[in-house]
């Protein structure tokens, strides 16, 4: 019986598609991506179904949309136990599946363990720890400069591997949040393209925005120029350049391991990032491609082939068929998943529309209140939903707000065409209402707030800026 491809699903945590040098960026910020994708399948107008790090990777793991897998809606942040992850589908097939979980976002305590037998939360792993891994990594922290311990994860993936990379089909599953605020990677990443400051320009305060200033400058209390704003971007591209490189060390283990020939690789983000564009910062708070547009790349087993771009619309709900098939297996319940199979990636046209939803951040909103008293976040204090085509976007608010874009003419989403253009707003509205209308949404039950999250949750969310 031949032995079933392994599969390699990674996550570049908060990187946005145009700034991948893959996707034309001016930055040469992705070359091991380059040639991956020139052996693979690069699909240019991927878009995730949140602009954060919980709905986001619940749609990747099950292939459906937030208010069918009930994560982010109301202030659920667990995965619903009677929700079917893809680690739990390869499980039951006889995988071995590891995940690497960066975040308490993405924690045991949330769910995101599921169908994984093994799993290593990095955010609880001391910063001294004896064994061989963490005290390389504890060396190259000190020497280099932190990269949110993506070095680590490697270590973890390939020791795991050496037990089990010949014994059976495996799943192995990594976040790495090294592009995710503060922009900070390793100082040999950091000065591939950091600029060099103008004169005028304080050090301190771009670093501040990028250790957490993001709010106080969509507060008005950390002013930033253009110019500032570009200097941040380049330690961002420093960060994915990192990334790059951790991704080319860890799909070389495989050929050395001489397992890649018999590996998908799958790579994507849950979500893109903000720089200023619309007065934002960070994520969350938009449905604008900064932050909905993302990569997708498939790296397939020898032998298996397609056209190298997919120019037609992709969620990241199309993930989880796309897997299954390439890996020959069934879902028990196909009729639960939103997504399509991508196979066999023959140029047709998958989605007429993709659509991605946000729910009231209230618990932000709450965070942003203690941080800024007095401040008027109430422009943030709505639910969005989107509906897109390949030339057109319209953004709903449960405020009432409506926003339309012809994207090929304003890529920005700088002009609102509500207005000037009602007859298209109108029918975007329809194709929104309609899907929803056939979601059957389920009904979740209230988990524990935010804050009910153990101490080790909420320290490492506190540094990542989420409380």
């Amino acid at each position: 019986m031949t032995r079933p491809p392994n599969l390699l699903l990674i996550v570049m945590d908060a990187v946005r598609a145009d700034h991948l040098s893959c996707y034309g960026y001016h930055r040469p910020t992705t070359p091991f991506l380059e040639r991956l994708a020139e052996e693979g399948v690069l699909c240019e107008q991927a878009f995730t179904t949140a602009p954060w790090t919980p709905p986001a990777h619940a749609s990747l793991f099950t292939g459906t949309y937030p208010s069918r897998h009930g994560v982010d809606v109301g202030e659920n942040l667990h995965l619903p136990e009677d929700t079917v992850t893809l680690a739990q589908l390869l499980a039951a097939r006889g995988y071995r599946t590891f995940g690497v979980l960066p975040d308490g976002h993405l924690s045991a305590f949330r769910g995101f363990h599921r169908g994984f037998q093994e799993t290593v939360e990095l955010f609880r792993v001391p910063r001294l720890a004896w064994q061989w891994p963490f005290v390389k990594n504890a060396v190259r922290t000190a020497l280099l400069g932190r990269d949110k311990r993506s070095y680590l994860a490697n270590c973890l993936i390939k020791r795991w591997l050496a037990r089990h990379a010949q014994s059976g089909p495996f799943f192995v599953f990594v976040n790495y949040k090294t592009a995710h605020n503060r922009y900070q990677p390793p100082r040999p990443f950091r000065r591939r393209f950091a600029m060099p400051l103008r004169p005028g320009q304080d050090l301190r305060k771009l670093e501040a925005f990028s250790r957490g200033g993001g709010y106080a400058y969509m507060a008005g209390r950390l002013p930033m120029t253009p110019e500032d704003l570009e200097v941040v971007r380049s330690w961002y591209d420093g960060a994915i350049a990192c990334i790059d490189a951790r991704i080319a060390d860890l799909v070389g283990h495989l050929r050395r391991l001489r397992v890649a020939d018999r590996t998908l690789v799958v790579v994507t983000a849950d979500h893109g990032e903000n720089f200023g564009e619309h007065g934002l910062a960070y994520h969350v708070f938009c449905l604008y491609d900064t932050l909905i547009r993302v990569p997708l790349i498939f790296h397939f087993p020898a032998g298996v082939r397609g056209p190298r771009r997919v120019t037609g619309l992709v969620s990241l709900t199309d993930v989880l068929p796309t897997v299954l098939e390439t890996l020959g297996i069934e879902h028990p319940a196909p009729r639960e998943v939103q997504g399509t199979s991508l196979l066999p990636f023959d140029g047709r046209s998958y989605h007429a529309h993709v659509f991605a939803e946000v729910d009231r951040p209230t618990w932000m909103l709450k965070s942003l209140a203690r941080r800024f008293p007095g401040h008027d976040f109430s422009r943030f204090d709505r639910g969005l939903r989107c509906v897109r085509t390949l030339e057109e976007k319209l953004i709903v608010g449960s405020d009432g707000s409506e926003e339309l874009y012809h994207l090929p003419s304003d890529p920005g989403e700088t002009v609102n065409l509500r207005f000037v253009a009602p007859e298209r707003a109108a029918a975007l509205r329809a194709v929104l209402a309609a899907w929803l209308a056939g979601m059957t949404p389920r009904a979740v039950p209230a988990g524990p707030p935010p804050d009910a999250d153990d101490e080790a949750i909420q320290k490492n969310l506190r540094e990542l800026g989420y409380l």
